[in-house]
């Protein structure tokens, strides 16, 4: 999906900002997910942006908990002194 973005827009991808949430599952989420209505779900919003910035591509993707792995790779660069949190 990336690819065909960055080949329609003529310009890579430059950032996304992500956001996991838990959720209930409404009856279409639950039924797709093959889950009892209510149960909770991980619930991932995600807005692509162009590398001029332009957003590109939102996305809510709903998952069952207990099926998902979420690993993590989170490196310090030395050149940084001060931290910022966005």
């Amino acid at each position: 999906m990336f690819t065909l973005i960055e080949e329609i827009c003529e310009q890579p991808l430059g950032s996304a900002d992500v956001a996991i949430e838990s959720v209930n599952a409404d009856s279409h989420s639950a039924a797709n997910l093959q889950t009892p209505d209510g149960a909770a779900l991980l619930l991932l919003e995600r807005l692509t942006r162009l590398v001029d910035e332009r957003p590109v591509d939102l996305e809510y993707i709903r998952m069952r908990g207990d099926r998902i792995t979420m690993r993590s790779n989170l490196t310090r660069r030395p050149d940084i002194t001060n931290w910022e949190l966005t």
